[in-house]
């Protein structure tokens, strides 16, 4: 009985050897491996060179463009002074001074290149009255004027009508227009 499970296995074990063989021991056809073609570098440079010539144009116009738009000190403040009438009656008079304030103060600092706007109206006042070579030496008492009118009613609480408010208007926009035509 031994003699015959010996046999048996191994009649079993000779069955599978030819099949173990084959695949361990037998030559397999030859596996291609795919050669990757040429990447397309002329494509990806025209795409290069294209998204680089777009961004070099949109640069160039945007450079031309804003020094069309570029508007003189006198321009901006008079449209400023325009878009401040339109709201004349909506704002408050404290609101209202500020801006028709600071209007003015952005011109002079614009065409003059005075500090006007970092300034309180007393410093600015006093540095206007010691410089007599100042292109704004004339036009100091308008000035101060149409100022203290504004930080009345900034910090005084003072209350401005109608036409109170349209005076404070003609007084920025004659000042503006007295002073854009000296050098």
């Amino acid at each position: 009985m031994v003699i015959a499970v010996f046999l048996g296995a191994a009649g079993h074990l000779s069955a599978q050897a030819p099949d173990a063989a084959e695949d361990i021991r037998d030559a397999k056809p030859l596996v291609e491996i795919p050669v990757p073609g040429k990447p397309p570098y002329e494509f990806w440079l025209g795409v290069g060179g294209g998204i680089l010539l777009v961004v070099v144009v949109l640069f160039i116009w945007r450079h031309f463009r804003g020094k069309q738009k570029a508007k003189s000190p006198r321009e901006v403040a008079m449209r400023s002074l325009t878009e401040l009438e339109v709201k004349t009656d909506t704002l408050t008079a404290e609101a209202f001074a500020y801006q028709s304030s600071k209007v003015v103060r952005q011109y002079i600092a614009g065409r003059f290149g005075l500090a006007a706007p970092r300034r309180t109206t007393e410093e600015f006042l006093r540095d206007l009255a010691r410089d007599e070579t100042s292109p704004l030496a004339g036009q100091g008492d308008h000035l101060r004027l149409f100022l203290k009118s504004c930080d009345l009613a900034k910090f005084a609480g003072s209350n401005l009508d109608t036409v109170q408010r349209v005076e404070l208007l003609q007084a920025a926009r004659g000042f503006i227009q007295a002073t854009s035509a000296t050098p």
